[in-house]
């Protein structure tokens, strides 16, 4: 039976791997308490955390919070990279702490809507362009097939306007001519 303390463990993971966007699994073995502490600060002041963990309790953890593809990535001595961040933004944050402080921290791989990432596949992440780029990007290239669309749906309109528009036009002329002979003071003399 589980101890209390486990179970409250479990409970805590739980609801942050449930929150993460991006989870990466990393070894920390050789680290010094000193470097551990300073990689947890930089990683706060990117907006990650990082967080040791029992690999029995974070496998749980992972199955109670629908992320079972975590179990493929822990090994031996594991902390977890946990973050509610864009994911790239994230990876290229987390890249930037490991080139920071040069410590022998091994990637295992990363967890990303459900699908285990390789450590090449994670590090591909930080090549990819930030959210808000992307997203102009897709704009873009929607809009232009759409305006061409539009326009092509217009062009019939518009011809037939320009058809409807020739008689009009000419009745209305004849009319204004009539109304012009009509109102004109006739200038034949009286007899």
């Amino acid at each position: 039976m589980p101890s209390e303390k486990n179970r409250q463990a479990v409970a805590a993971l739980k609801e942050r791997l449930g929150r993460s966007t991006l989870i990466i699994s990393t070894s920390f073995t050789g680290l010094p308490v000193s470097a551990m502490t300073d990689l947890r600060r930089r990683l706060r002041e990117k907006g990650l955390e990082y967080k040791v963990v029992r690999n029995t309790l974070a496998t749980i953890a992972a199955r109670e919070a629908g992320r079972e593809g975590l179990k493929d990535i822990l090994q031996g001595p594991t902390g977890l990279v946990l973050t509610q961040k864009d994911p790239v933004e994230a990876v290229k944050g987390f890249e930037e702490v490991l080139k920071a402080i040069r410590l022998p921290l091994t990637v295992r791989g990363a967890l990303l809507d459900g699908q285990v990432l390789t450590p090449a596949q994670l590090t591909a992440l930080t090549t990819l362009p930030p959210k808000p780029v992307l997203i102009a990007t897709l704009v873009g290239r929607v809009r232009g097939p759409m305006a061409a669309l539009a326009g092509h749906v217009k062009s019939p309109m518009v011809a037939l306007v320009g058809v409807l528009q020739g008689p009009i036009q000419s009745l209305a002329t004849v009319l204004k001519r009539a109304a012009q002979k009509q109102g004109e003071p006739s200038t034949a003399s009286p007899a």
